[in-house]
């Protein structure tokens, strides 16, 4: 975790009534979001992850509630006008330092769409936290009810770029992506794999063993 603080990023909220303005700036150690492509320099985000005092989080917590809009900056990502919009979760925790009276608090913030998980999988689209080949694969071959094997993971990947269906999303601590696709079009492409020989259909019958991923390898540490 040595210089783990350079891979942070930055969140700041602005919120000015007649009488008064509030500005607070916040440790953010990891962000998705996705670009929208109207108005310029503003995203939806899908997930917000921040450090900061009892009074601090209260304010964000309580902005996410209203759905009012939060500037996000960090390494790789540009300064970007956010909201986690609408039915926005909100998850809070404490963080005891060694050297430190009081624990600094921890707030982790969800869009509604990433918090639903695998209902996206009617929406044409699948958010996902990392690009890793693997993981991709295996969250796409169990969202979708797709059979398949760990060792495909390379041919989808390749699939994935040939159609174009992969896109890389805002990411400060990880590498999110969205995939574009539905289920037919999969199995399409996994058809054309076996009867091609592209992919090898496995010789013995039998259950199949996914890896599991862990937090650590979709969120990696700082090193």
């Amino acid at each position: 975790m040595k210089n783990a603080h350079l891979r942070f990023g930055w969140i700041t909220y602005v919120k000015s009534t007649e009488k008064t303005t509030t500005s607070i700036k916040l440790r953010l150690d990891r962000f998705i979001g996705e670009v929208l492509p109207d108005p310029p320099r503003q995203a939806r985000a899908h997930l917000i992850s921040v450090v900061g005092g009892d009074t601090q989080i209260s304010a964000v917590s309580a902005a996410i509630s209203m759905g009012d809009r939060f500037l996000v900056e960090g390494p790789g990502v540009p300064p970007f006008r956010v909201c986690l919009e609408r039915n926005a979760q909100c998850f809070k925790g404490s963080i005891q330092l060694a050297g430190r009276k009081k624990p600094l608090r921890h707030l982790i913030g969800v869009s509604e769409e990433f918090a639903a998980g695998n209902m996206s999988a009617g929406s044409g689209r699948t958010l996902l936290a990392s690009s890793d080949k693997r993981l991709v694969w295996a969250s796409i071959a169990h969202i979708f009810g797709i059979p398949g094997i760990p060792e495909w993971a390379n041919w989808f990947a390749d699939e994935l770029g040939t159609h174009h269906a992969l896109i890389h999303a805002l990411g400060i601590g990880c590498n999110p992506v969205i995939v574009k696709g539905e289920k037919e079009q999969f199995l399409d492409w996994l058809s054309w794999g076996v009867e091609s020989a592209a992919i090898p259909f496995p010789a013995h019958t039998g259950s199949i063993r996914w890896p599991g991923a862990t937090l650590q390898e979709i969120f990696p540490k700082a090193e």
